[in-house]
C-alpha cells in the first residue's frame, strides 16, 4: 500500500478511536529492512552489515494525553488496549502492544517523561518475514515519543533501545540491524552498519536501473533458533583460539582476511570453515561499497552469491527450500546475484535484478518454485527508501474550536 494511503487510513482510524481535539497528531513512518550482506552472524562479532530499506512501512499516529494513560490501538488487529504509564510491564497476552509498551517503558526509565499518549498503529510490512516489522514499529514509536516527551532520544540511543525492547522487555532474540536500517535508511543508498561504532555509512544504489527482489518462502525450520545459538557459542570458543595466533583481537571482527590467511592452517577443518565465513563475510560490506561506488553492479551481484555460498558451505545454515530457490534464481533473466538473509534454515532470498526484468523475474520465480516445492512464495520488489521520519496526513478535518 502506498505510504500516503496508509497514513490517510490510519488518520481516519485515529479520529474514530480518540475523537477530535486541538492537540496535534504526530505521524511517524518507519520502513522495512533488507539484509544484503552480513546480518545476525557478523553483528554477533561486532562486525559489519550492508542493509537496505524497502517500501513497506509501520506508521504510528500519536497524541499527548494528560492522564498518565497509554491507550494503544492497532488498525491491523482492530484491537485497543489501555495501560498505566507508571506500571508498564511485559504481558504475553498483550501481543503486538508489547512493542510500543516496551518503548514507553524504557523511554521513561531513561529519565525522560511522557505524561500520557494515544497511539494508533498501522503497517504493511509482512510479519515473520525477516523484513523488520517489529523493529520498524519500535522505531516509529520511539520517534513519536521524541515528539511527545520532554527530552528526545539521540538516534543511536533509539536504535539500542529498540533492541532492549525485544531482548530485555520481551525476552526474544533481537538484532540491531533492523532498527538501524529503519532509522538511518536513505533514498538511492544502501546503509553500512558497523555494530561497534553504530555510525552509518552510505553506499550509492541506483534503484531505477536495479531492484532488490525479496522472495519469501514462508519456511521456518524448527531447529533454526537452536542452531543459531550453537554457532554463537562456537564463535566465543573461536575467539579464544584466534587470540593465540592473532595479536590485538578484541572480537573476531578485528581479524582481517590477510591476518587470517597467515594463521588459517593452525585450525582444524570445522573451525576453519566457520572462521572462513566470518572473516570474509565481515569484509564483504566494505568490498561492496567499493564496487557500488564505481557502478560495478555485476561485481556486487557476484559478491552476494559468494556470501550465499559461504553461508551454505562454510556456516551450514541452508535448507532444501532455500537451495532450490537459489538454483532457480540463478537461471532467470536479469539475475545478477542473491543470498539468503537472516539466521538461515528457511526464510527468504534477496536478489539483485536488473530493473527492467524485476517484474518478470518475480513472476517466473514464484511460478517455478511453486511447481517444484508446492510452496507459493511471496515476492516483494524493492528500491530504496528514506529512513524513519515524520509524515503528513492528507486527511482534511474541520477545525475544532
Amino acid at each position: 500500500m502506498p505510504l500516503p494511503e496508509l497514513v490517510k487510513k490510519l488518520h481516519g482510524s485515529f479520529i474514530r478511536q480518540f475523537g477530535e481535539n486541538n492537540r496535534k497528531i504526530t505521524f511517524m513512518a518507519a520502513p522495512s529492512r533488507v539484509t544484503l550482506l552480513g546480518g545476525e552472524y557478523t553483528e554477533a562479532i561486532d562486525g559489519f552489515s550492508l542493509l537496505a530499506t524497502g517500501h513497506h512501512y509501520m506508521v504510528v499516529a500519536a497524541q499527548r494525553r494528560n492522564d498518565r494513560q497509554a491507550v494503544i490501538y492497532s488498525m491491523n488487529y482492530d484491537e485497543r488496549l489501555t495501560f498505566n504509564m507508571g506500571s508498564l510491564k511485559f504481558d504475553k497476552g498483550d501481543g503486538w502492544a508489547n512493542y510500543p509498551k516496551g518503548l514507553a517503558y524504557f523511554y521513561e526509565r531513561s529519565g525522560r517523561k511522557v505524561e500520557g499518549l494515544s497511539l494508533a498503529i498501522a503497517g504493511d510490512i509482512p510479519e515473520s518475514s525477516g523484513l523488520g516489522a517489529s523493529a520498524a514499529l519500535c522505531v516509529a514509536t520511539g520517534m513519536a515519543l521524541n515528539q511527545l516527551g520532554n527530552q528526545p532520544l539521540e538516534d543511536v540511543t533509539l536504535v539500542k533501545m529498540c533492541h532492549r525492547v525485544e531482548e530485555q522487555f520481551m525476552g526474544l532474540r533481537g538484532d540491531y540491524g533492523g532498527a538501524f536500517a529503519s532509522r538511518f535508511g536513505r533514498d538511492h543508498h544502501l546503509v553500512l552498519f558497523d555494530a561497534r561504532s553504530f555510525k552509518p555509512d552510505y553506499v550509492p544504489f541506483d534503484h531505477d536501473a536495479y531492484k532488490l527482489v525479496v522472495v519469501e518462502t514462508g519456511v521456518r525450520k524448527r531447529e533454526a533458533g537452536e542452531e543459531f545459538k550453537k554457532r554463537l557459542g562456537l564463535f566465543e570458543q573461536l575467539l579464544t583460539e584466534v587470540r593465540k595466533h592473532v595479536p590485538r583481537v578484541v572480537s573476531l571482527r578485528d581479524v582481517t582476511p590477510d591476518a587470517y590467511e597467515s594463521v588459517r592452517k593452525n585450525f582444524d577443518i570445522l573451525v576453519r570453515k566457520r572462521l572462513d565465513h566470518l572473516v570474509h563475510e565481515n569484509a564483504r560490506p566494505a568490498r561492496a561499497k567499493e564496487m557500488l561506488t564505481k557502478g560495478d553492479y555485476a561485481g556486487f551481484g557476484a559478491l552476494m552469491m559468494e556470501s550465499h555460498e559461504s553461508l551454505v558451505d562454510k556456516l551450514k545454515v541452508s535448507c532444501p527450500e532455500i537451495d532450490l530457490l537459489y538454483d532457480l534464481a540463478k537461471k532467470q533473466v536479469g539475475f545478477l546475484g542473491g543470498r539468503m538473509a537472516g539466521i538461515g534454515f528457511g526464510g527468504h532470498l534477496v536478489c539483485l535484478v536488473k530493473g527492467a526484468e524485476a517484474e518478470n523475474f518475480g513472476e517466473r520465480i514464484k511460478r517455478e518454485f511453486n511447481a517444484q516445492s508446492k510452496i507459493l512464495p511471496k515476492v516483494f520488489i524493492y528500491g530504496t527508501e528514506p529512513g524513519a521520519r515524520e509524515v503528513e496526513s492528507s486527511v482534511t478535518l474541520p477545525s475544532v474550536s
